[in-house]
Order: C-alpha cells, then sequence, then structure tokens
C-alpha cells in the first residue's frame, strides 16, 4: 500500500458565462482549454444538473481568450476551477428564470423550485411551468457571469489517496508481475464517474510503467539520452495491465466550492509506483529501492539480502 496527498483546489476568480435563449437553447463559453480530460463534459454535465436539461441541451465554448477569463488547464486545476464558475451562472440562471416563473404562476419565487426542466410551486407541484415556455418570453438572449470563490481562511484544502497492489515476483528470473491495484480516492464531489475512473486507470498504467520498465539510459560523456525511441524506451503494453478497481470515496468538501469538488489530475499517478514497490517487499523481504524494478535489479537485491548474516 502507498498513499498520496496533493493539492486540488482550483483557481479562485476562474470566470463562465452561461447564456439561454428564447428557443431554450443554452450556451456556456469559459476561456479553459480541453487537453484530453473532459473539461467540456463536466462543464455540460453541471450546467445541465442545475438546470435539470440533459448534457447535449448545452453547448460548450471554450478554448478561445476572448471567453471569460480561466487559468491554465493541467493537473489537478482545471476541474474544481471552471466546474463552480459554471455552477455559479447556471444557480444566478435559475434564481433569475424562477422570477420570471413567478409572474406567470402568481406566486412568490420563493415558493417555485426548477424540477425535471418545469418550473413548480413547491405548496402545489401540479402548478407549473415548462423551462421553455418560461425563457420565451426573454426579449434577448439572457447572459449569467458565474466566478469561482475565493478560500475560506483557515483551512488547507487537499486531495487524498491510498493505492493497493498485488504482485508475483519470480524469484529464479527477477520478473515482477502486476495482478491487480485498488485505486482509492477522496476528490470531494465526483462530477462524473466514467471519466474519473479513466483518469484513474490512466495514472496507475503510466505508475506501473514507471516502476517496471521505464528507464532513462544517459551518455555519461556527453549527457545525453541514448535510447529516446519505443524500442529501446520500454513502456508498458496491454499485456502488462493489471486488474484495476477505482474506488471513490465521494464525500463532498463544502467549504472548498460550490461543488465540494477537488482535482484528479496527478493523485491517480502519484502512489502507484510506491505501491507496488511495498508489494514486491511484501513478496519478497527486500526493497529493491530503485526504478525501475527490472529482473537484475531484483534479482541484486535478492543476493545483498543472501548475504546479510
Amino acid at each position: 500500500m502507498a498513499s498520496q496527498i496533493w493539492w486540488g483546489s482550483g483557481t479562485p476568480g476562474t470566470l463562465a458565462d452561461l447564456k439561454i435563449y428564447r428557443d431554450g437553447s443554452v450556451d456556456v463559453e469559459c476561456g479553459t482549454q480541453d487537453i484530453g480530460c473532459g473539461t467540456r463534459t463536466h462543464i455540460a454535465l453541471v450546467a445541465a444538473d442545475t438546470l435539470t436539461l440533459e448534457p447535449k441541451d448545452i453547448t460548450v465554448k471554450i478554448g478561445n481568450s476572448d471567453y471569460p477569463w480561466a487559468p491554465n488547464s493541467g493537473g489537478s486545476q482545471t476541474t474544481p476551477s471552471v466546474a463552480p464558475a459554471v455552477r455559479d451562472a447556471a444557480l444566478k440562471a435559475v434564481e433569475y428564470l424562477k422570477q420570471m416563473a413567478s409572474k406567470k404562476l402568481n406566486a412568490p419565487p420563493a415558493d417555485i423550485v426548477l424540477e425535471n426542466r418545469r418550473f413548480v410551486l413547491k405548496s402545489d407541484t401540479a402548478k407549473g411551468l415548462d423551462f421553455n415556455e418560461v425563457v420565451k418570453d426573454l426579449r434577448r438572449p439572457a447572459v449569467f457571469h458565474g466566478e469561482r470563490s475565493t478560500f475560506p481562511a483557515a483551512y488547507a484544502f487537499n486531495s487524498f489517496g491510498a493505492h493497493f497492489a498485488e504482485v508475483e515476483v519470480d524469484t529464479e528470473t527477477g520478473k515482477i508481475k502486476v495482478k491487480k491495484v485498488v485505486a482509492a480516492h477522496d476528490i470531494g464531489r465526483v462530477i462524473n464517474l466514467l471519466t474519473a475512473e479513466s483518469q484513474v486507470i490512466g495514472g496507475l498504467t503510466q505508475g506501473m510503467s514507471a516502476a517496471l520498465f521505464e528507464q532513462k539510459i544517459m551518455d555519461d560523456e556527453t549527457g545525453t539520452m541514448v535510447n529516446p525511441n519505443f524500442h529501446d524506451y520500454k513502456v508498458a503494453t496491454s499485456m502488462d495491465i493489471p486488474e484495476m478497481v477505482p474506488v471513490f470515496v465521494d464525500v463532498i468538501d463544502d467549504r472548498l466550492n460550490n461543488l465540494g469538488a477537488k482535482g484528479l489530475g496527478e493523485p491517480p499517478r502519484i502512489p502507484a509506483s510506491a505501491s507496488i514497490a511495498n508489494a514486491v517487499f511484501n513478496a519478497i523481504g527486500v526493497h529493491p529501492r530503485e526504478i525501475p524494478m527490472t529482473p537484475a535489479k531484483v534479482l541484486q537485491a535478492l543476493k545483498r539480502k543472501e548475504a546479510k548474516p
């Protein structure tokens, strides 16, 4: 087993605009980028969930510096920066539309809730208006500005995780085979389970590859790398991938932001190699102490163990 602690609280001041049109269509604009971590997905999910629409109803517009400001994308920063800003804009939209619906329903906004694409009365849920019935009265597109809030004082915000690895070690050849890894993570609210699990599996794969195969060989005279290709620089392949079980605590951190979500960029990678190394120690009683844990290094570690009185 190996554990990790990592920053993942996002950047206060991140901005997002949500636009609602008379035909019921919704745009979300943010100057963030999607570098493969599902940013478009979580923006659509957060906006749709808040407005009780479907993700397909949301048009996500990102990757343009003319859009509202967002920090650089990468690591554990993007989701806890952007998603709360989108949520803030969507919540403001809901309150505005409740005021519009209140005039048609002849009821105070406080007595109106948005459920399943309908604005209904708390006191009589049979009375209500469809989302499109309300927004068709907009005289022009309504724009709502969202912002990621600042951090409350006197608190530290981190993500946490623990990985548990099972390995087999052939003491004659020194070969290590990873059989199974269970990866438990606390990242606050999980915005999208599918992409979160994919992120964990990717980090585990990188960690296992680094633990067992990846090694830069340097020329001592010139300082250059002599194996800068995928023939000589070994990486894990599909034949090496073990059973991987992502587990999420899913405890909402309501102090951190309006979603209680933290980042999941680096955390799956951090304890991956160490958990495998500790499993190797559990199997053979000695730490190789260096990655990649190649067969030759494992055999050397076993020799050191045997040489001890």
